[in-house]
């Protein structure tokens, strides 16, 4: 093997050298792209984008054709209306390309029926903010998705009882549960403090009736969490929950110190 890679070698180097000569081969005939054309591209060989792009027929940018189209841009920025060189008109066409978007969408009859008919309709939203604040009130741990599962069981389950739509059977019970008012004890400087009641507003309402369900729901005899809040959600709607005995408590307390209200 070494003798016959020696003797290649050997070969290699006494033969007569030759000046390899490159033919002169003619300029690819192909179409420019142009702004206020649609024509595709179509050449012999590969050309780079940015001289497809560009308006003078090259193959390649150089660094002179950079600062010519940079000098343009900077003389149209300046305020000339009327372009002079075909990179200033090509820059020009490129600022103002609303006379080459000619093509406009018609719409057909059944799509406007379409949009007739959902026009009246409003989005509905995503979640429902008084499920989500259940759902965050029965999550331990940061694990959400484990009370959305329980909370979406429960509601299926008031669905199969009542037959009603869950979510606004939730919303009613937690108006009917949560309580308006409750008492804050204020220090008077004395030895006794001053029992003032408060009001409370949507999220305060619905953050007590939640707890209470939840309370309540810990009473019953069912090992399903989903089973025992959507009974209890069902006894709540019936006005059979012990929680209402709680908003009755809060509200007496707060009729007693009425007295002590600021307005």
């Amino acid at each position: 093997m070494s003798m016959l890679r020696n003797l290649s070698v050997q070969l290699v180097r006494s033969a007569p050298r030759v000046m390899a000569v490159r033919p002169v081969l003619a300029a690819p005939s192909f179409i420019r792209f142009k702004s206020d054309s649609t024509i595709p591209i179509t050449t012999e060989k590969d050309i780079s984008l940015t001289a497809q792009i560009y308006p003078i027929d090259k193959e390649t940018i150089t660094e002179e054709d950079v600062d010519e189209w940079l000098g343009s841009l900077k003389t149209l920025k300046s305020g000339k209306s009327v372009p002079e060189s075909p990179t200033e008109a090509y820059l020009s066409h490129l600022s103002n390309p609303a006379p080459f978007l000619k093509e406009k969408f018609e719409p057909t009859e059944e799509q406007l029926a379409e949009v007739e008919a959902y026009s009246n309709t409003s989005i509905p939203i995503l979640t429902d903010p008084t499920v989500e604040n259940l759902i965050n009130l029965i999550m331990r741990h940061g694990k959400k998705a484990k009370a959305q599962k329980i909370v979406s069981r429960a509601l299926y389950i008031i669905h199969l009882k009542i037959r009603k739509d869950p979510v606004e059977i939730l919303k009613e019970t937690l108006d009917k549960l949560g309580p308006l008012v409750t008492t804050k004890s204020f220090k008077t400087g004395t030895a006794k403090s001053r029992i003032v009641p408060i009001p409370l507003n949507r999220r305060q309402r619905n953050r007590l009736a939640i707890t209470w369900i939840l309370e309540g729901s810990s009473k019953k005899k069912s090992n399903d969490l989903a089973v025992r809040l959507a009974e209890e959600i069902i006894s709540a709607y019936e006005g059979k929950s012990s929680g209402y005995d709680k908003k009755a408590n809060m509200h007496k307390t707060a009729m007693q110190q009425r007295a002590y209200i600021q307005l």
